[in-house]
């Protein structure tokens, strides 16, 4: 006969099995969402390798989790858990795993900061006035028109840093120069500005960081049997899912702030951490408004651990202690603002007010996002997660269970204010993950106390960590929440087509044509041209050829393209590659019959001179030019 912990631990893992069987095959949409905003249900059939990555995951949690002693381990396994699971979640979709971290850092509409690092000219001072620049930015990127200057202002400094070391800059920038193709507005980027785009594209790694605080607050707060938590850290879908958007960073500044908040509470002199506690805080504040709601948080945390862990009266006198916290905690988190404040002439109202204008715009019926808000982000932690934080919090107020930790119910307050607030606007799944790692701890507090086992739950969490890998790999499978529409991707190269004279023209030392044909029918030149790429090219060249006929007078007017009809420009060619293109050219009407020639050269359409580039010819001598033929054209 089990015990009501061990009921309560089967009735989680079956709820959020049948769930995630209705989630996998679409029974119930409005599961998805609705009243405006539902995420499409587009479901992957391949994906072997993040299968085979979660199950070694696995075996290895268990392996580990045998070994109490090894906790260092532990938390290294879930740190390279966290940074890779993503990256094969996000293979499901796109087998260039790259170019889709490239594609959504760079994308003004997936992220935004670092286009509009690039793009605000810093050195002018009038980014001083952000509201203007939030102004200029709506429209192309929502997530720069809704936020402070942190993180478009981190990208300015990551591009004037990396600008003083060229070799580095250009390096890093040869990488990910293929990538261009069609996205010709990253060609203005300095090798800096796409150097920097490497930090958004390692925020797998950087997100991956938030185990090691995660594992001080949980040691801590439920003693060295608190060690598991950190497994549960790549299992939660918005983590592996929203890879590399900043939200998936927010948590670990989160947490380091919340373990020094916590040492200020425990010990003393604890002026300095919480002054630095506020500090990250703000900092996280100056980098997005979503970041608000964390200041609620540490301040029910606050009055719970004063008046109620510690049992304090609610005597005047006792409340010196969390009033001068909070203003220790307030200066700190006011740092940020004050300097850029006495910079700029701005307040962080202005922004906010800014901000949210644009964000409450977004008109959605006030009791159902009351649910909708709520059960994505529990969708997004992971709903075993989240119904043991919920029983936690339950034991917390029915069983005046404040021995060791009232973090679950400040937790609770938190989110039935932010709810009842509704300032939220959707995706709360990705913008609330920074509240996530505090369920893990509160779940896992919970679990212990369920099975009644101080130490070494293991059946107890592989239970639950099943199910909370179920719905991760259902909503990984089903559910697409990612992309850069902004931002297109490489087509396929163009075959080579049918050219049996050879070529041998050299182009800037650039590219090359490797051999070309023509036919002349029916009033019309087929010219056929294969080339191959020598270098990666940041300009879209365009091609010209002229038709001369026998006598030598040219043609009226050339014919002037770009290759496969401008699907497939130079900016999209790979060094060594070989492609074809083919391209018609009209003969006159009263074309007289012989053998005609092509003049073929390339040049930079936006150039003020117009100068064609210049050619090596196949025996040594340079031209602008390469002529082609003869071309037999019949009477």
């Amino acid at each position: 006969m089990f015990n009501w912990g061990t009921r309560s631990i089967r009735l989680i893992v079956v709820l959020s099995l049948i769930l995630a069987g209705l989630l996998a095959f679409d029974l119930i949409p409005f599961l998805r969402g609705g009243f405006g905003w539902q995420w499409p249900y587009n479901p992957v059939s391949a994906g072997s390798f993040l299968l085979i990555a979660v199950l070694i995951y696995l075996l290895g949690c268990w392996f580990w989790l045998q070994k109490t002693d090894r906790a260092v381990f532990m938390v290294l396994w879930a740190f390279f858990g966290a940074f890779l699971i993503p990256l094969f979640v996000i293979q499901l979709r796109s087998p260039d795993v790259v170019y889709e971290l490239f594609a959504r850092t760079v994308s003004g509409v997936t992220t935004g900061p670092h286009m509009a690092g690039a793009e605000v000219d810093w050195a002018s001072g009038n980014w001083r006035d952000w509201v203007a620049i939030m102004n200029r930015f709506e429209g192309r990127s929502v997530h720069v028109a809704l936020s402070p200057p942190g993180l478009p202002l981190w990208y300015g400094l990551l591009n004037s840093v990396i600008g003083t070391a060229p070799e580095v800059a250009n390096g890093l920038q040869r990488t990910l120069l293929p990538y261009q193709c069609h996205n010709w507005n990253l060609l203005a980027y300095t090798p800096a500005e796409w150097a920097s785009a490497w930090f958004g594209m390692l925020m797998p790694l950087w997100a991956a960081c938030t185990v090691f605080p995660l594992y001080r607050i949980a040691h801590r707060l439920l003693g060295k049997d608190g060690t598991p938590v950190v497994l549960w850290w790549p299992l939660v879908p918005a983590l592996v899912m929203f890879v590399p958007t900043w939200n998936t960073f927010y948590p670990f500044i989160c947490l380091v702030a919340f373990a020094l908040f916590l040492g200020a509470l425990d010990n003393r002199p604890q002026t300095l951490r919480l002054l630095v506690a506020g500090l990250l805080i703000g900092l996280l504040i100056f980098a997005n408004f979503s970041l608000i709601p964390v200041i609620a948080l540490f301040g029910f945390y606050t009055l719970l651990h004063c008046f109620w862990v510690e049992k304090q009266s609610f005597s005047p006198a006792n409340w010196v202690r969390p009033v001068r916290i909070g203003l220790i905690f307030g200066f700190g988190l006011a740092i940020p603002w004050l300097i850029y404040g006495l910079w700029s002439g701005l307040t962080p109202f202005t922004l906010a007010q800014t901000a949210m204008t644009a964000h409450l715009s977004l008109d959605r019926p006030y009791l159902p996002w009351l649910w909708l808000h709520l059960w994505e982000w529990a969708l997004f932690t992971g709903i075993p997660l989240i119904l043991l934080w919920l029983v936690g919090v339950w034991r917390e107020v029915r069983l005046s269970d404040s021995t060791r930790s009232v973090l679950g119910l400040s937790l609770f307050l938190t989110m039935l204010f932010l709810l009842l607030s509704g300032t939220a606007r959707g995706e709360t799944g990705r913008v609330w993950l920074f509240f996530s790692p505090f369920v893990l701890i509160t779940a896992y507090g919970a679990l212990i106390r369920l099975v009644k086992i101080s130490s070494r739950p293991v059946i107890s969490w592989a239970a639950v960590s099943l199910a909370q890998v179920t719905m991760m790999l259902v909503l990984a499978f089903t559910w697409n929440v990612m992309g850069a529409p902004d931002i297109t991707p490489r087509p396929e190269a163009p075959v080579l087509v049918a050219a049996e004279r050879p070529g041998g023209a050299i182009f800037d030392n650039t590219f090359q044509l490797i051999g070309w044909d023509a036919v002349a029918q029916n009033n019309i030149v087929e010219l056929r041209l294969n080339w191959q790429g020598l270098q990666t090219m940041t300009v879209p060249y365009w091609f010209s050829a002229l038709l001369v006929d026998p006598q030598g007078n040219p043609v009226s007017e050339a014919v002037v393209w770009q290759p496969s009809e401008t699907r497939y420009p130079t900016t999209c060619w790979e060094v060594g590659a070989q492609l074809g293109d083919t391209v018609s050219l009209p003969l006159p009407t009263d074309a007289p019959s012989g053998e005609w020639w092509i003049s073929l050269s390339a040049f930079q359409y936006d150039s003020e001179s117009l100068d064609r580039l210049s050619v090596q010819l196949p025996d040594g001598s340079s031209d602008t030019q390469i002529g082609l033929g003869p071309v037999s054209v019949p009477g």
